[in-house]
Parts: C-alpha cells; sequence; structure tokens
C-alpha cells in the first residue's frame, strides 16, 4: 500500500507560480461577438442629426430590409401549419409519424427564415465597417437593424417553444 504526504501549501505555490511567464499577454476567455446569439451593435449613443447616409448605403440597407420582410413574411404563412402539426405531435413518441411530420415541417419553418438570419449577419458586417468610420453612421445601421433583429428574437423563440411542444 502506498502512503502519500500532503504536499506543503508553499510548495504548491510555487508550482503554479512556474506555470505563469512573466510578461506574457493572454488572450482574453471572454465571448466574442460571433460566440453569442447577440447581434453585433453599436455605442448605445443614439444617432445624431449630421450624420447621413449615403446613398449606397441606404440602398443596400433597403435591400437588407425588403429581404428580410419576403423572409419573414414565408415564415409567418407557414408558422400556422407548424403550429398545428407540432400540436398534434405533442405527447407522441419519438421516431412515430406525427412526430417526424413535425420534426421536418419544422426544419423547413427554420428554413423559411434562413434569409432574415443571414440579412442579420450582413447588418451585423456593415455595423463593424460602419464603426471603424464614424460612430454615428454606426449608430444609424443599428437603429435600420433593430427590426430585423427583433423579429429573428421572435422566431427563434417560436422555434424553440414548437421544438419542446413536439419533443426530443
Amino acid at each position: 500500500m502506498l502512503n502519500f504526504k500532503p504536499a506543503s501549501p508553499l510548495l504548491l505555490l510555487f508550482a503554479l507560480t512556474a506555470c505563469v511567464a512573466p510578461g506574457v499577454q493572454f488572450p482574453s476567455l471572454e465571448r466574442r461577438p460571433y460566440e453569442t446569439n447577440a447581434p453585433v451593435a453599436a455605442p448605445a449613443e443614439s444617432p445624431t442629426p449630421s450624420a447621413v447616409l449615403s446613398a449606397e448605403l441606404a440602398t443596400k440597407l433597403n435591400a437588407l430590409l425588403a429581404k428580410h420582410t419576403a423572409a419573414n413574411q414565408d415564415f409567418l404563412r407557414g408558422l400556422g401549419a407548424v403550429q398545428s402539426t407540432a400540436s398534434k405531435a405533442a405527447g407522441t413518441a419519438p421516431g412515430s409519424e406525427a412526430w417526424v411530420n413535425a420534426q421536418l415541417m419544422l426544419s423547413r419553418l427554420d428554413k423559411m427564415r434562413a434569409d432574415s438570419v443571414a440579412v442579420l449577419r450582413e447588418f451585423d458586417g456593415l455595423i463593424t465597417d460602419a464603426g471603424a468610420v464614424d460612430a454615428d453612421m454606426a449608430a444609424l445601421v443599428t437603429e435600420a437593424q433593430r427590426p430585423v433583429t427583433e423579429d429573428v428574437a421572435a422566431q427563434s423563440a417560436e422555434i424553440a417553444r414548437l421544438s419542446r411542444l413536439i419533443g426530443e
């Protein structure tokens, strides 16, 4: 039988300090913006009247908003049928016909919102680019992004709710 003596606290402290290299800057362990569900946002300051969108940027924002609107309308049109199918599948065994049908319809519903999620990513890139040039411009782009952010969050919440209803 082996008999171990506990190490002295001083020895442990010495061993731990040997693990740290002097003057070395380690990367932060904080989450990066792309590691969360939260979209990139400009500072909370409101845009000043002096910030004006260029015609090119305004056209791009309008195109993104139109793309999102179409995807959101598709999502809302498909939602009723998925809700009905999910309600029928609630409590059924995984792998049953009702469960499989509900899972398929839920996948299709999630695909219907793909353009909205893509638009949100594009807005994040525009906010980052605008913030590098002008904080007021980034605030204007963030404000234009707000309805997309709210709609995508509502879509995600509904998909999560339906998924819980169907069961794993």
